[in-house]
C-alpha cells in the first residue's frame, strides 16, 4: 500500500509539473505572438517611406555693398527653414551683435544658411 501511495504522489507531481510547463509554454507563445503583432503595427518594413534630406546649418561672411539693407540681404539669402523675413533678420542681427537695422557699406555680416551637402 505504501508503494501505491508513492506512485500516486509521484504521478500527481508529474501532472502538476506538466500543467505548469504547459502553462509557461502557452504564456511564452502568447507573448511572442503579441510582440510580433504589435511590432508589425509600429514599424513599416516596406521601405516605402523616403527619408527627407538632412539640412545642415552653415555660416558665411558677406560684404555689404552700397544700398544694401538687412531686408534685401534677408530676401536674397533666406532659405525655407525660416517662417518670415523678419525671423531671418532677427537671427542675422543676433549673430552679428546688431542692436538696430542700420548697416554700413564695406561692413561684413555673418549670415546663416542651410544646405543638404555636408561640408
Amino acid at each position: 500500500m505504501n508503494a501505491h501511495r508513492l506512485y500516486a504522489a509521484s504521478r500527481r507531481r508529474r501532472q502538476v509539473y506538466m500543467k505548469k510547463f504547459t502553462a509557461a509554454i502557452t504564456a511564452l507563445v502568447l507573448v511572442l505572438c503579441m510582440s510580433v503583432l504589435l511590432g508589425c503595427n509600429f514599424s513599416d518594413a516596406s521601405g516605402s517611406c523616403e527619408k527627407a534630406p538632412v539640412e545642415h546649418r552653415y555660416y558665411k561672411s558677406i560684404e555689404i555693398q552700397p544700398g544694401d539693407t538687412l531686408w534685401g540681404i534677408a530676401e536674397e539669402f533666406m532659405t525655407d527653414e525660416y517662417s518670415s523675413v523678419n525671423e531671418y533678420i532677427d537671427e542675422v542681427k543676433k549673430i552679428n551683435g546688431l542692436d538696430s537695422d542700420d548697416i554700413q557699406d564695406s561692413q561684413y555680416l555673418t549670415i546663416a544658411y542651410y544646405d543638404t551637402a555636408f561640408r
